[in-house]
């Protein structure tokens, strides 16, 4: 019978810890922080710890944490899956007559609203942590993939947090807005392809294993020779490979598989394999060369210092140091497709443009496009 009223009593500390007013409170850089999820494999379930990194001894906190669609708060019944981490951070005396170990604090959870969990944690006799930093609590959560994106990360919002000393002074941690999941999420993902039937040539790197589709062909460049790209085809999608590919016919549809990063690739965002670079979330690029179509078929152009954005899923030519300012294809022979890069046609016989399409009437030395095929100028 002692359980519930303990609840009940740490229920109601919860709510006289939510903070009313920010002018009573005193700043402080102690802080609250979020690890990355972590697969759970008894339970199935994934977690992530929230611990204190702090300079004062205090006898109670209490937060609000936001999580985004796709990830929920684990049950058990009816009670939410979040404990506390029983460590030398809160005190504990053992009692030999009953033979088990009393922690001096309670960490007790509610969800006042959809997405939104409230953690507090209070001692009934008022008693300080042993520690100033150290681990708090876990959370087990449930992650639904079907609402996950490819891209941005999930993240989560921490707020309301407050941290409180014997002496009922109540310090306002420092900021820790949000925190993006970056590993551990194993989940079936779907990323959409698109290949333009003008174009029929575009950049991919997915977060898994995937089987190429058909119609398509995918190509690594380590190699280039003049003005060209040296491609190479591959017979499957690797998972953080970036890759060139190709559709005759263009191509639309999906790709699905299961993700784990953290297995493998750790938490990096871009991946670099010969001359090119994928990025897993959308991505600022202001050097290397940027796939574009700029009026006679898609090349790769110099990105001369502008920004380019890039959706998750794309490449770019990042490990190139050359003065050209375009590469076209050079396919692998074995393939079958003939060159696609275009050269201008209908210009009149004789007249030189630059790469970019431009008529020039005194080219300086560099590549140029004459009479439908590029010369150099010494």
């Amino acid at each position: 019978m002692m359980k519930p009223i303990r609840i009940f009593y740490s229920m109601l500390l919860m709510a006289l810890f939510v903070p009313t007013s920010l002018s009573a409170q005193t700043p402080t850089d102690d802080k609250f922080v979020v690890s990355d999820l972590t697969y759970h494999s008894s339970s199935g379930l994934y977690y992530f710890d929230v611990s204190l990194s702090g300079s004062r001894i205090y006898t109670a906190y209490n937060l609000d944490i936001l999580f985004p669609e796709g990830i929920d708060v684990a049950m058990n019944g009816e009670i939410y899956r979040v404990i506390m981490l029983k460590s030398s951070f809160y005190p504990s005396t053992y009692d030999d007559i009953m033979d088990e170990t009393t922690y001096t604090h309670t960490v007790t959870s509610a969800m006042p609203s959809e997405h939104l969990l409230r953690i507090a944690c209070t001692s009934d006799g008022n008693g300080e942590f042993t520690a100033n930093t150290g681990n708090l609590f876990r959370v087990f959560v449930n992650l639904d993939a079907s609402k996950f994106t490819f891209s941005p990360k999930p993240l989560i919002t921490i707020s309301g947090g407050n941290l409180t000393t014997k002496a009922a002074v109540k310090y306002v941690p420092a900021d820790y807005s949000c925190r993006p999941f970056t590993t551990g999420i194993p989940a079936e993902r779907t990323l959409p392809i698109n290949i333009s039937s003008t174009n029929k040539v575009g950049t991919l790197i997915l977060p898994f294993d995937a089987a190429i589709p058909s119609g398509v062909k995918a190509y690594t460049c380590s190699e280039t020779s003049g003005e060209d790209l040296t491609l190479v085809s591959v017979d499957a999608f690797a998972a953080c490979t970036p890759y060139i590919v190709y559709a005759e016919n263009g191509y639309s549809g999906n790709i699905t598989g299961s993700v784990d990063l953290s297995a493998d690739f750790g938490t990096e965002d871009a991946f670099t394999s010969g001359y090119l670079t994928g990025v897993l979330s959308p991505t600022v690029v202001n050097t290397g060369y940027i796939l574009q179509n700029q009026g006679y078929g898609p090349m790769f152009y110099d990105a001369e210092g502008a920004s380019f954005s890039l959706p998750a899923g794309r490449c770019y030519l990042s490990q190139i140091s050359s003065s050209v300012k375009a590469f076209g294809f050079n396919f692998d022979d074995a393939t079958g497709i003939e060159e696609i890069n275009s050269l201008p046609s209908g210009k009149n016989q004789g007249e030189t443009y630059d790469l970019t399409g431009r008529k020039v009437s005194a080219p300086t030395k560099g590549f140029y496009i004459r009479d439908n095929m590029k010369v150099y100028i010494k």
